[in-house]
């Protein structure tokens, strides 16, 4: 990670690195379709800007980077039924453009069944809280007031637990230690600021809150290493991106069902199979 551990720290070195290398970049045109041949050949793009002007931009070859279907929920419905109803984490640009266009010029997909998800989406805040709060001793209780799952299993198989849940929602509960460590990453401190955390003098309180009974709540915190005061994030399952797309060969040539390549398509990173 960037020392910032942001996306914004991310996003900043790779503008810095496309620059470096005299790439320009051409932000504010929406792609609308692939212009092609008889041959599949794709000859270029038809795009449209923000005053509704189209622009035909013609290629040698064309790449799509163009991310996953996160962002269409036919698609999500289609291939992630366990995820129909969760939110969105990710971009809505991310709309499964790649693959709608693939599929226009006869090209094959894969692995449309994987995805990451997250088990830990604030709400309504829509913030990402980090699993290492869980991996270090937190725990998830649901609205009876019991954990339903291994915690250390994994954020993105905790999505589809927390879901399950009634409402499916869940409460990240932990104590001062980790709240002092959760608080070193700036998306917990901003999350923190819109008011995601609650903190609460005793367990009964806490259930209240929850609105569990408090024996439960009791029961189920016994043995484990949280003291008081605790705190809690009411949190959902989120997806945060797909992972299947075309099916793509080793030099990221886009390849039809029966393994031949397109003419000079290639896809890479959400917008192809895998990660």
């Amino acid at each position: 990670a960037v020392p910032e551990k942001t996306g914004a720290g991310l996003m900043a070195r790779l503008q810095a690195a496309a620059d470096a290398a005299g790439i320009a970049v051409l932000t504010r045109a929406q792609v609308l379709e692939l212009c092609t041949d008889a041959a599949r050949r794709v000859l270029g793009v038809r795009c449209a800007r923000p005053d509704g002007q189209h622009e035909l931009i013609s290629c040698e070859v064309l790449l799509l980077a163009c991310n996953g279907f996160g962002g269409a929920p036919d698609l999500v419905r289609r291939h992630l039924p366990e995820m129909a109803h969760a939110i969105y984490a990710g971009h809505a640009g991310n709309d499964g453009s790649a693959l709608r266009w693939g599929e226009q010029l006869g090209a094959a997909s894969a692995d449309l069944g994987a995805y990451q998800g997250h088990g830990s989406w604030a709400v309504p805040q829509g913030a990402l809280i980090s699993w290492a709060l869980m991996m270090e001793g937190g725990v998830q209780i649901n609205a009876r007031g019991q954990r339903f799952s291994d915690e250390t299993g994994g954020y993105s198989e905790a999505a589809v637990h927390v879901l399950a849940q009634p409402g499916g929602m869940a409460w990240n509960v932990f104590d001062d230690r980790l709240l002092a460590f959760a608080q070193d990453f700036p998306d917990f401190r901003e999350a923190q600021s819109a008011g995601a955390v609650h903190s609460f003098a005793t367990a009964e309180a806490l259930a209240q809150h929850i609105g569990c009974d408090a024996a439960t709540l009791r029961h189920t915190l016994a043995g484990l290493s949280l003291s008081t005061p605790l705190h809690a994030i009411r949190v959902t399952g989120a997806l945060f991106h797909t992972q299947g797309g075309l099916d793509i060969n080793a030099h990221c040539q886009v390849l039809r069902p029966n393994g031949s390549t397109l003419p000079n398509l290639l896809a890479a990173g959400g917008a192809a199979r895998g990660v």
